[in-house]
């Protein structure tokens, strides 16, 4: 019987919200039909059915954090029964996907990944086919949890084992360590806390140490200390969404690991500028109109074929180079911030980037982009001139070597060769780039590249 799994939509995604189910337990569904809503860490998109068949059982519930891989609902085809749950569907099932054999439910987790998803209380990784009880513990005592979820209870001094779980088959989720939290119970006793270290029968396992203030200081960091909420007259409290969690978690990580040095040139845009008008007036019968931004990932595309090393990637083997230029553009989201990538951008015209920019960045503001078109950039550009900014430095995103923050336009007087005062549309560009991958010197020439193409705009049309 087909499997309907929480599929893997991102790099560093571990697990999806079941927002909304769109079909229920009894209907029939046909290949392609929408089955549900879920919110990954980028985007919130309707998973379809990969099979035709009765939804003849739903496994999770909505609200539910699923585990990359982790069936949710089961397709009967005609004649076929519903698998006994804590049995080849429970249980069992979560044996097949702890060893990779996912297979019939759509899109596979690897087995690495299935590990740490279903990793059990002896963190061994096996598979237990006892029943579920309702603290998500088998009858063996062991309990199912995410790898997020033990987090958050090791963060907090619980003991999963005191927690009864409202999800799928028991598992123990996040809200269940939320409502524990407020109520005050579950707390560990310093014994032996398998729900929080991940171990079982008795083995205790030291939490890992914090640094004191002075240690924190000295590595370069200052320990995490949020305040309470004040709960005054006239605030409100705000949950941060899923995108927000996960962009905060990399982007400190970038600042804290990777060393960023920058560098900032000034670009007269005059003969952009011009050259813009004038290709907005052959092309306003297509129906495109260039803009600012265009023009520069064209530049920064067209400079990275004499700096290869800043089209990079940084990998557990070393730096891997890349000849193509898959430029990743930032668009700004209620709830965060995406990255849809343009690819091969070094070898499409201006034209051609415009349409596909303006395309992926609309379907990104309205949900609808695929995971294989916001990810596998080698660069970023990311422009804040169109909200007046005159200039910023931009966080690299991990594994890329560098981005581009664009700031706005500002016509100031400047001097022309003859020492004369004229009129000028200048913009300034800052490279953030990672210091292992890059040098100094790699920066600043990479950036007078750029700023000769920009303000030699026929280089782009060659």
């Amino acid at each position: 019987m087909p499997e309907v799994i929480m599929p893997k939509m991102g790099d560093a995604m571990e697990e999806g919200t079941l927002l909304k189910w769109l079909k229920s337990e009894g209907d029939d569904v046909s290949e392609g039909d929408a089955l549900a809503e879920i919110e990954t860490d980028k985007v919130t998109m309707e998973l379809e059915a990969e099979d035709s068949g009765t939804l003849a059982q739903l496994i999770a519930s909505e609200g539910d954090e699923v585990p990359i891989g982790e069936a949710i609902a089961f397709i009967a085809g005609e004649g076929e029964e519903v698998p006994e749950r804590g049995g080849e569907s429970g249980a069992g099932a979560e044996a097949e996907a702890e060893e990779g054999g996912d297979e019939g439910g759509g899109t596979q987790a690897t087995a690495t990944e299935t590990e740490e998803a279903e990793e059990t209380e002896d963190g061994g990784g096996e598979a237990q086919a006892a029943a579920p009880s309702g603290n998500g513990a088998g009858g063996n005592g062991q309990f199912r949890a995410s790898p997020i979820v033990r987090r958050l209870a090791r963060e907090n001094d619980l003991d999963l084992s005191k927690i009864d779980g409202s999800g799928p088959a028991g598992r123990i989720v996040e809200r269940d360590v939320k409502a524990a939290m407020e109520r005050g119970d579950a707390k560990a006793d310093g014994g032996a806390d398998g729900g929080a270290d991940g171990q079982a029968d008795g083995q205790a396992v030291a939490a890992p140490e914090q640094p004191t203030e002075g240690q924190a200081q000295m590595q370069g960091f200052q320990p995490a200390r949020l305040p309470e909420p004040t709960e005054a007259e006239g605030t409100q409290l705000v949950e941060p969404t899923r995108m927000m969690k996960v962009i905060g978690e990399r982007m400190t990580e970038a600042k804290q690991h990777v060393p960023h040095f920058y560098a900032t040139v000034e670009v007269d845009m005059n003969n952009a500028m011009a050259l813009r008008k004038q290709l907005n007036a052959q092309l306003e019968e297509e129906g495109i109109k260039l803009s600012v931004n265009d023009f520069v990932m064209k530049a920064c595309a067209a400079a990275l074929r004499n700096h290869p090393n800043l089209n990079a990637i940084y990998t557990t083997k070393g730096v891997e180079l890349h000849q193509k230029v898959d430029m990743a553009m930032a668009v700004a989201l209620d709830q965060g911030l995406i990255t849809p990538v343009i690819r091969d951008a070094g070898s499409k015209g201006l034209a051609q980037i415009s349409r596909e920019s303006k395309d992926l960045a609309t379907r990104a503001r309205e949900g609808g982009l695929k995971p294989e078109e916001y990810q596998g950039g080698t660069f970023t550009v990311s422009n804040m001139g169109m909200f007046g900014i005159e200039s910023f430095t931009a966080i690299i995103n991990p594994p890329q070597a560098a981005i581009i923050a664009v700031s706005s336009i500002v016509k100031r007087p400047t001097f022309d060769e003859n020492d004369e005062v004229v009129p000028a549309s200048m913009m300034k560009l800052t490279l953030s780039a990672d210091h292992r991958i890059a040098n100094g010197r790699d920066g600043a020439m990479y950036m007078a590249e750029v700023q000769k193409v920009l303000e030699n705009p026929i280089m782009l049309m060659v």
